[in-house]
């Protein structure tokens, strides 16, 4: 009798970790490519270039820049909402899709006009908000305790493989790419997109009770370590807003964002304004630079899941496990930005500095970013979509911010105009952020199951979930 097909008998949860990886790449293919295109966009029609007719301000690019977060900021919690009633893989499923259909509309609004332009990337942030904090809800049907960290690091490695795919990538395509070149950034990462939406059809399900293919074992392995994952229970909000664990992610997601936002949308722009690659062959190099820091961040986000799951099966409790990953992650990172912002002076210098401070950063992975579904499994997509909403907020102010303190002179102004001090100026501001982040979140947080992660109306008692 020949066996049913079972996908070369990945584990199902396994499947998942892969969809989402892949999906998460494409997530932030979406949100970044612009980041890249934008240098030539404006710089070829501030050369004379006839083909493009975007004399954006630098102001003007940080609202351009930072618009896509304002959408962005809304969905978060219906996000989780949504996905407890109508299941992750719908809501997060439409959410890209949605978002790669409207992508490919992106050079249409451009030649509108910057309104229009405006217009798309918040309507692309309303549907790329329901992601994060729909995968969060599906991992607290789909991860048993033991393999948390390891699973929910491979989803969470997407993002940052997408940035690294993505710069190079959108530099290439604006360089050498077809309908005259920056154009086909938006083209390649829409239709991209949509053919991944096709795959998460076929492949993924809600939940392992309603699996078609999983395994008896795994999946009594998986809801005995998540009992009742998919009964629906009343949110209790009072009990998630007057959670200290809860205020330590918030205040830490925060301060985490703000530096993390100026360097996902600001560092093609500031490679062109403190090392000048911006043109030609200088815009590859500009997309290879600006993608190799994320590199060490995918690896070390991958690692330190499997690192974290390691400690807590040795008896370090979850509490110390988050706290010392985040606290890591914003004390390296603080410290790899005042390294950036004194000591580079070269191309390798910068690259270096960067690829050093960004990969420190991955440890969030372990840390805070996870410490949801500890918190409250039940809830983790609604707590998701909470302090996201609050992690959000620096995507719209520090992008614009940078672009402020960091902008062209007036034109015919005699005054020299030093980037690198400028840049100094706007690192300085991300170190004494990530440091208060990292003393509230050592002082706040907590890796316990909650009290009221079943429901408020079950007694009050302490977790042995560690």
């Amino acid at each position: 009798m020949v066996q049913r097909l079972t996908y070369i008998d990945l584990p199902a949860r396994y499947t998942l970790a892969i969809m989402s990886f892949l999906g998460f790449v494409m997530i932030y293919a979406l949100r970044v490519n612009l980041s890249m295109a934008i240098v030539i966009m404006v710089n070829n029609s501030a050369n004379g270039s006839t083909n493009n007719q975007f004399n954006w301000t630098s102001t003007e690019q940080g609202w351009i820049l930072s618009a896509f977060f304002y959408g962005y900021t809304i969905t978060q919690i219906p996000g989780g909402l949504l996905a407890a009633r109508y299941g992750g893989k719908t809501v997060l499923g439409l959410g890209v899709v949605i978002t790669a259909t409207l992508t490919l509309l992106t050079p249409l609004a451009a030649r509108i006009n910057f309104g229009a332009l405006i217009g798309l990337r918040i309507l692309e942030g309303l549907f790329e908000g329901v992601t994060f904090p729909t995968m969060h809800a599906m991992w607290g049907k789909w991860a048993p305790p033991a393999e948390r960290s390891t699973l929910a690091t491979i989803t969470y490695a997407g993002p940052i493989v997408g940035m690294v795919v993505s710069f190079p990538l959108s530099a290439l395509l604006c360089v050498y790419g077809f309908a005259g070149g920056w154009p086909s950034v938006f083209y390649t990462s829409g239709i991209l997109g949509i053919i991944w939406y096709i795959f998460w059809l076929i492949l993924i399900f809600d939940s392992p009770a309603n699996h078609p293919r999983i395994s008896k074992a795994e999946r009594d392995y998986i809801e005995s370590g998540i009992p009742d994952a998919d009964k629906m229970v009343p949110i209790p909000w009072f009990q998630i807003f007057t959670s200290r664990a809860v205020w330590a992610i918030i205040v830490c997601f925060v301060c985490y964002g703000w530096g993390g936002y100026i360097m996902l949308t600001c560092i093609p722009s500031y490679l062109h304004d403190t090392l000048g690659l911006s043109f030609g062959n200088n815009l590859i190099e500009n997309g290879i630079f600006s993608s190799i820091p994320y590199i060490g961040y995918a690896v070390v986000t991958i690692v330190s899941g499997q690192v974290a799951d390691l400690l807590r099966k040795r008896g370090i409790s979850t509490k110390n496990v988050r706290k010392g990953m985040t606290v890591s992650a914003l004390v390296l990172e603080a410290a790899g930005l005042l390294v950036c912002g004194y000591f580079s002076k070269s191309k390798f210098d910068s690259v270096l500095y960067l690829s050093l401070t960004v990969g420190a950063g991955a440890l969030i992975q372990a840390g805070f970013m996870i410490n949801h579904i500890d918190l409250a499994p039940r809830f983790a997509g609604v707590l998701m979509g909470i302090t996201n909403t609050f992690g959000t907020i620096p995507g719209i102010v520090a992008p614009v911010v940078a672009k402020y303190m960091a902008q062209e002179p007036p034109s015919g102004s005699d005054v020299k105009h030093i980037y690198q001090e400028e840049w100094r100026k706007v690192f300085l501001i991300s170190v004494q952020v990530y440091i208060f982040g990292a003393a509230v979140y050592l002082i706040l947080a907590d890796g316990k199951k909650q009290w009221w992660a079943d429901g408020v109306k079950k007694e009050r008692k302490d977790s042995s979930i560690q």
